[in-house]
């Protein structure tokens, strides 16, 4: 497939995921099979001002390409700015944010308050495909609560603009991440559109992925928080996705040196201290399965020394 030119080699790729998709997040699950990867959201006014945690967020190598670095505000000519520093950084997409639920954005006019207004979205890719040369693309939900579905017009708009394709959380704006997702609202938009739809949303395992794209027509499923603690599942989806068998799945043991890997690379990116901080997240997303989650949980909330990690996961990962 490929999008705006460039080359994705399957069908299951990483949704952004605040908090989460950083580099060594993006390149641990590039390296279990995700064919793109996405940076989190990033406002774009700390963009264009190169705001050295906005500049961190957004740090890349050509190992991880596929990759888009995503940006969101309501100023065209100030994301237009922040787009220039994401293809500079090497980015091989400019990636819209006009889905996310926080209020703060909302507050402030951001994120999903804008899918209340499809001709603002317009204006604003419009701006931003003056001022790169790599893709746009867009990220939305099915519109501002549920008597408003937007996404068709939001897409449209975002089409006779230039973007390069959409990729459709089927929730909307006011439902955030509560309840199932709307898929239906996915096949809507690919119906409509002729550039490359996305989906996401409610997809938690591989055949969950390959259920979407079979029943919407959609051109890729983005997984987010199904990744979790579970890189596996974009392996799995894409050897579903190629018509082969989903592997037999990683024993505890592997699971445990998954952790590691992941916690290891987070430190050389961040160092230890910040990578200490997100440790007993990260650590209970693979652990949820384990027949004694509770006494790890408990366990992990009381590391205050990565050197303790090791032996911890040893024990209970056997």
């Amino acid at each position: 497939m490929k999008v705006g030119g460039v080359s994705i080699q399957h069908a299951a790729i990483l949704a952004p995921m605040e908090e989460h998709t950083n580099y060594p997040f993006r390149k641990f699950m590039k390296d279990h099979g995700a064919a793109l990867v996405c940076s989190e959201r990033i406002d774009a006014r700390d963009v264009a001002r190169r705001d050295r945690r906005a500049l961190k967020l957004l740090w890349t190598r050509p190992e991880e390409r596929p990759r888009a670095g995503q940006i969101s505000g309501k100023d065209p000519a100030e994301l237009a700015e922040a787009a220039r520093v994401v293809e500079e950084l090497g980015h091989d997409f400019v990636d819209l944010n006009f889905e996310c639920p926080i209020r703060r954005l909302i507050e402030r006019g951001e994120g999903g308050a804008l899918l209340g207004d499809p001709a603002a979205v317009g204006a604003i890719v419009a701006a931003v495909r003056r001022a790169v040369s790599v893709p746009i693309t867009l990220k939305i939900r099915t519109g501002p609560d549920a008597e408003r579905e937007t996404a068709v017009e939001v897409g449209r708009a975002a089409q006779a603009e230039g973007a390069a394709a959409v990729d459709l959380h089927s929730r909307s704006v006011a439902q955030g991440y509560k309840g199932e997702a709307d898929w239906s609202a996915i096949a809507r938009l690919k119906e409509a559109l002729e550039i490359p739809v996305f989906g996401s949303g409610s997809v938690r395992t591989a055949e969950d992925a390959l259920a979407l794209l079979r029943y919407t027509c959609a051109d890729a499923v983005a997984i987010g928080r199904g990744c979790l603690g579970n890189p596996w599942i974009f392996r799995d989806a894409r050897a579903l996705l190629l018509g082969g068998h989903r592997p037999p799945p990683p024993g505890p043991a592997a699971r445990g040196l998954a952790l590691l890997d992941l916690v290891d690379r987070q430190v050389e990116f961040m160092g230890r201290s910040l990578a200490l901080k997100g440790l007993a997240r990260t650590a209970c997303y693979f652990a949820k399965f384990l027949p004694d989650f509770a006494g790890f949980r408990t366990a992990i909330h009381g590391v205050r020394d990565l050197r303790e990690l090791k032996p911890l996961v040893l024990e209970h990962f056997r």
